[in-house]
């Protein structure tokens, strides 16, 4: 059949605005008496044309035919006589077939048209709710002990045996509803495995295929296996000089041999270990008092040991479990350094000096401050002899409960008092911080190492970790201590970062003394940032050697 080429959808329109047609009704009417339109204009416009702009536009004007009441409207579709759904959708579908075409004063949709004025359900609406109603079905109980005779093990045999896929098992009776789960909803209903008892044909099933527990057990005795990894690995074929399992053994021994010999993966084994949710375990007390006894310094030390990784230590006994913390969690636990009184023995192990001789040690530096400290221990000061690897480079952590006080006692007595100095009140210490013009935690942390020349020095009352020391005291977040959507709202006014990069190369600025002067002259444009490097921190901004590029 040769395929009819449909004209544009503008000649088409023009054609179709001279028939006078007052809405799709009509147009479905004139496009079902034959030989009336051409055949190049399609009775589906609205699927053929991408410029579709729906059917007022496409008709040129658009009479609403107003729907009738419900009772009216059920009527007429009553005299239909339609029987299900599907018949009631083809008759509404625009293309006249066996049922006619449907009069434009009644909806397609009654379920949202009639909502709220007479609307029971389709079974009301097309006459067919009194064949539903005559039908009563059976009570739960005995649906359930009818379908649990059957043997099915899953909702998709169900629904095969409601089809009569299984020509040896009874016909279902008419008054067991195919769609159980929506009848029996509120009477009953536990879900499809309790109304077949698919859980327990399942297992029958498994364990007729199955050869009887004690062969079963003896065969796996002799796999020497040891662990339920072991096992799954085996299943799937994965151990190495073992033969594919024999089909009669099963997958899940657990499942199948439930209430016919089963007693646990250890007696499956042969190996007659409790599995650890059943094990008596000793007392908090009594296990601590173990644990101690080890010498272990961490809960990592601890876990290597219950795995075995620490062959000089004794073995574990089975009645201390692995999982600590949560055996023991409302029994006295207060966490492995108490657990395993780690902290006396990494004293013991410990291959740092006592506190005071190391202190003493770092004294005799006589190091300022707290970045000369840092720049000790990462091996910038060359006039200062190598730190020794029995002075740790985190003194705070090492000795803490050991003598720490502070970095102005670790370091020496001239930078004592700093370490209990009183910082300056939260909200003078943010009226300080916000005239800075700072953006960002980033510029604040640049800010404290001394980065911007131009800004004053970080007073000794205001502390670099602000969040740590103005935590509940007023704290809430950078945002506010700094002021940034005032200062980035103020920095909107400059130039972008490739104009300013463009300025510098037009005026010849190669070198940052160049720059300094040209931003100190009259010459610098209002809009060009004196201090580049934060107004363009996340702008561009890499260097000062790549801005004067």
């Amino acid at each position: 059949m040769t395929k009819i080429k449909c004209r544009n959808f503008v000649q088409a329109r023009e054609f179709t605005l001279k028939q006078g047609l007052k809405n799709r009704y009509e147009w479905a009417i004139y496009c079902s008496i034959d030989k009336l339109k051409p055949s190049d204009i399609p009775s589906n416009p609205d699927e053929i044309y991408k410029a579709w702009n729906g059917w007022k536009h496409w008709l040129g004007s658009f009479e609403k035919v107003p729907f009738l009441p419900y009772e009216q409207a059920k009527n007429k579709v009553g005299e239909k006589g339609f029987k299900n759904t599907g018949e009631w959708k083809k008759w509404c579908n625009w293309n006249p077939n066996d049922f006619g075409l449907k009069p434009p004063e009644i909806p397609a949709s009654p379920h949202i048209y009639y909502k709220n004025s007479g609307w029971i359900g389709y079974n009301d609406w097309l006459g067919t709710e009194n064949n539903r109603k005559s039908k009563s079905y059976r009570p739960f109980e005995d649906a359930r002990k009818f379908a649990q005779e059957l043997g099915l093990t899953s909702s998709e045999y169900w629904l095969r045996y409601c089809k009569g896929e299984f020509p040896h098992l009874p016909e279902k009776p008419n008054d067991i509803p195919t769609n159980v789960a929506r009848k029996y909803r509120d009477i009953g209903w536990n879900g499809m495995n309790d109304f077949l008892n698919a859980k327990e044909h399942r297992r029958v099933r498994r364990l007729t295929n199955a050869r009887d527990f004690e062969s079963a057990r003896n065969f796996v005795h002799n796999l020497d296996l040891k662990t339920i990894k072991e096992w799954l690995k085996y299943i799937k074929g994965q151990l190495p000089n073992q033969d594919p399992k024999p089909t009669d053994i099963p997958n899940s021994p657990e499942l199948v041999y439930k209430g016919h010999g089963w007693k646990g993966y250890g007696d499956w084994f042969g190996t007659f270990t409790i599995a650890p949710f059943k094990r008596k375990y000793r007392d908090f007390e009594s296990a601590r008092e173990f644990a101690r006894g080890l010498g272990l310094t961490s809960s990592e030390k601890w876990i290597e040991y219950c795995k075995g990784d620490l062959p000089k230590l004794p073995e574990k006994p089975f009645d201390v479990p692995t999982n600590v913390a949560r055996k023991y969690q409302d029994l006295g636990w207060k966490g492995y350094k108490d657990f395993l009184q780690s902290n006396i023995h990494r004293q013991k192990y410990s291959k740092f000096l006592p506190y005071e001789e190391a202190k003493e040690f770092v004294s005799s530096l006589k190091i300022n401050d707290y970045k000369g400290w840092h720049k000790y221990i990462a091996g910038k000061s060359p006039n200062l002899p190598k730190k020794p690897k029995n002075v740790p480079a985190n003194p705070s952590g090492v000795y803490k409960d050991k003598g720490w006080i502070g970095i102005g006692d670790w370091i020496g007595s001239e930078a004592f008092p700093y370490a209990h100095l009183e910082y300056r009140k939260f909200t003078e210490a943010r009226k300080f911080v916000r005239s800075l013009g700072l953006t960002s935690s980033v510029e604040w942390v640049s800010y404290c190492k001394g980065e911007y020349d131009h800004l004053p020095e970080k007073p000794i009352d205001i502390p670099a970790n602000v969040v740590r020391k103005y935590d509940e005291k007023g704290w809430k977040g950078f945002k506010d201590f700094l002021w940034s959507a005032k200062h980035r709202k103020d920095r909107r006014n400059f130039m972008s970062y490739k104009d300013a990069t463009a300025l510098v190369k037009a005026n010849n600025i190669y070198n940052k003394a160049q720059l300094d002067k040209f931003i100190s002259s009259d010459v610098k444009p209002e809009n060009f940032p004196d201090l580049p490097n934060m107004v363009y921190q996340r702008k561009g901004w890499v260097s000062f050697d790549q801005f004067l590029k």
